[in-house]
């Protein structure tokens, strides 16, 4: 069984402790993905030009963004491989809902394991923003089954 596991940086404690819970001696292919959000740097767009500033960033700004974010991708996957040796590691850019889905899709996972949300993510813990958009979009879009992960703090 291939099992795709989505990461999001404060998580993979919460994804390990369920996934040995119910798979303890199965032998399973794991996949870790990590999306950088490709969301943030179109808001800070607008952002810059609300306060008729150039739009885009000046090149060795952008370049010194990119190699953050890429630091904290690498870091966050290598953190993943702690909790699961021998897990392919998946990083895509763009939106995090979609590339999930797209991945799972050429990955040919057979299930998905992902968080409700991130708890920096604000929101009631009941009603319809129990789930996060991400979170929502990968119920709705998978091409296989998904296993969702309420953090302790939303089950109370």
């Amino acid at each position: 069984m291939r099992v795709l596991c989505c990461l999001d940086g404060t998580n993979v404690e919460q994804i390990h402790t369920i996934y040995a819970q119910i798979f303890r001696a199965q032998e399973l292919t794991i996949g870790l993905i990590y999306v950088i959000d490709s969301g943030p740097h179109n808001e800070m767009q607008r952002q810059r030009e609300r306060f008729l500033r150039v739009p885009h960033l000046a090149p060795p700004r952008q370049e010194q963004m990119h190699q953050a974010e890429q630091s904290t991708a690498q870091d966050i996957l290598e953190e993943g491989l702690h909790f699961f040796p021998g897990a392919e590691l998946l990083r895509r850019e763009g939106h995090p809902e979609r590339e999930i889905v797209g991945c799972a899709s050429e990955w040919g996972a057979q299930l998905i394991i992902i968080c409700s949300r991130s708890p920096r993510g604000a929101g009631p813990a009941l009603g319809p923003k129990s789930v996060g958009h991400v979170s929502r979009f990968v119920l709705d879009h998978a091409p296989c089954p998904v296993l969702l992960i309420r953090s302790d703090e939303q089950s109370t």
